[in-house]
């Protein structure tokens, strides 16, 4: 008895815990919700066995996984706040000593960026943001000319494009990348992710190409979290565990009294 009602308040605690930290990175960027899946445990359950029948043991947690869905879309001024809409993570590499990418990508939904006093595009934790060529995009100050950096675009198909004076000039294209199975991605933390054996190889191409998604330049992608829903299942994870509680003081007393 004691196993059961202590499996009931373990699956309680562990969904507050996860609905904890979805409401506390509603407000991050890039920042998706998980969501916990539970089962029953069957001591010695058959197939024969008729499902209303059968004597359960407890509870266990299935699963807790990453839910992908797409974020809301909050106007941020700045032509280097992206969001992405639709399929597709933007592509980021930590850099080494003399500020070159290494082979370690790292995938975000994250498009807060800025340019560096060298002129790279870093994201968020100041890792370079890649182009479609693999490389770090680099928009220089000064154009060969001497003329000066006066404005900077970024097309819905991640062309980063540079204004010298008159004179407009391609940096390169954001490259973007997606997953057979995004689930599988490890999560290394703020809305940062790398590849794993269950997510597969990155699919990499370029906004609104071939599936993937458009680019909006001045905006950010928000948490996909949505308060009232997480707020519901808070109070319902409560309840299964205050009513596991209970259970196991009745269970207690009832023990303590035929021992007496």
């Amino acid at each position: 008895m004691y196993g059961i009602i202590r499996s009931g308040m373990a699956s309680a605690m562990h969904e507050i815990s996860v609905v904890s930290n979805n409401i506390s990175n509603a407000g991050s960027t890039g920042f998706k919700k998980s969501d916990v899946s539970f089962a029953d445990i069957y001591g010695s359950g058959t197939p024969d066995v008729v499902a209303r029948t059968a004597t359960g043991d407890g509870s266990m947690i299935a699963g807790t996984r990453r839910n992908d869905g797409q974020g809301a879309v909050v106007s941020r001024g700045g032509a280097l706040n992206l969001a992405m809409l639709g399929s597709g993570m933007f592509t980021t590499a930590p850099a080494d000593a003399n500020g070159d990418p290494s082979a370690a990508r790292v995938f975000t939904r994250n498009g807060e960026f800025s340019i560096d006093k060298d002129g790279f595009v870093r994201s968020s934790d100041a890792s370079f943001v890649l182009g479609a060529d693999g490389g770090p995009i680099q928009v220089p100050y000064t154009s060969e000319e001497g003329v000066n950096l006066s404005q900077l675009e970024i097309g819905t198909d991640g062309t980063v494009s540079a204004s010298y004076g008159n004179n407009i000039e391609n940096m390169g294209q954001l490259a973007v990348a997606n997953f057979s199975n995004l689930g599988g991605l490890r999560n290394i933390g703020g809305a940062r992710f790398v590849q794993s054996q269950q997510s597969g190889a990155p699919l990499f191409g370029t906004a609104e190409q071939n599936g993937f998604g458009s680019i909006q330049s001045g905006a950010l992608e928000g948490s996909n979290v949505d308060i009232t829903q997480e707020m519901t299942v808070m109070i319902r994870a409560q309840q299964q565990f205050n009513g596991a509680s209970r259970v196991l003081q009745a269970n207690s007393d009832m023990v303590e009294k035929l021992t007496r």
